[in-house]
């Protein structure tokens, strides 16, 4: 006649392994404070400085658009709006990731301090640039259609003229080109610092994401992830025979 006996150890027992298993899962989603906790306080003191950045720049590129309007000159306007605002959003973004732990939103703040430093600081740059080198060379610029049109019509013509090259009579029918360079620098100053800091942000959330791997890897290097990297099923399968006696089934 077959018996089955059970302790009193077992039930303890499989509620600690389920304890576990639930720690292990709420490690996925969220950062280890224990080891981290320095570099997120440092992601937040970086994402505020985004922010600061981003107002900066905001407010820099409404007076460029506000002085190109006065003098009767033509800019891109709003991009360099657009690309400040998006700092703003990389902050914000940062800002809650560090606060929260959540490891998504670290990621989310790392993938956007990438597309600052290969986009939008370079755009703002670059338009910027133009902007100078126009205004301080005097050029003025004429075309068929409008310089900022979405469509080119065909047979036309564009030009432009600087210096000495331009008279009185071709100042009267065509339009001066750039934005007065010491807000256009402004902004070049303030997105080369955007750039450093973004690099600066990379780095630090890069340590912040792959150091609980790191420790979670020299854990289980050591054994001490041993139960909770055990399926649930295989777990109380080893729970219900070492509760048994030798040579009795169930």
């Amino acid at each position: 006649m077959c018996t089955s006996t059970s302790t009193d150890s077992s039930p303890p027992h499989n509620a600690l392994t389920s304890i576990r298993l639930q720690l292990s899962h709420l490690k996925e989603g969220r950062l280890s404070e224990t080891t981290t906790v320095k570099m997120l306080s440092l992601l937040k003191a970086l994402a505020n400085v985004h922010v600061f950045l981003g107002i900066i720049m905001i407010v820099l590129s409404g007076l460029a658009d506000y002085a190109s309007t006065r003098i009767n000159t033509i800019r891109l306007h709003g991009l360099e709006e657009i690309c400040s605002f998006y700092f703003v959003l990389v902050g914000l973004v940062g800002i809650c990731g560090s606060a929260s732990y959540r490891r998504g939103l670290v990621i989310t703040y790392l993938v956007m301090c990438i597309h600052s430093i290969f986009i939008f600081v370079p755009a703002i740059i670059t338009v910027s640039s133009f902007d100078i080198h126009f205004y301080q060379h005097e050029c003025w610029g004429e075309c068929d259609w409008h310089l900022l049109a979405t469509s080119f019509p065909s047979n036309s013509k564009c030009q432009i003229m600087c210096g000495d090259h331009v008279d009185d009579a071709m100042r009267r029918r065509m339009t001066r080109l750039g934005t007065d360079y010491r807000l256009d620098a402004g902004l070049i100053a303030a997105a080369i610092l955007e750039f450093l800091l973004s690099i600066a942000t990379c780095v630090v959330a890069s340590r912040t994401l792959f150091s609980p791997l790191k420790e979670l890897g020299d854990q289980s290097a050591t054994g001490d992830l041993t139960v909770e990297m055990q399926p649930l099923n295989q777990s109380e399968e080893n729970n219900t025979y070492s509760s048994l006696p030798n040579g009795s089934t169930q």
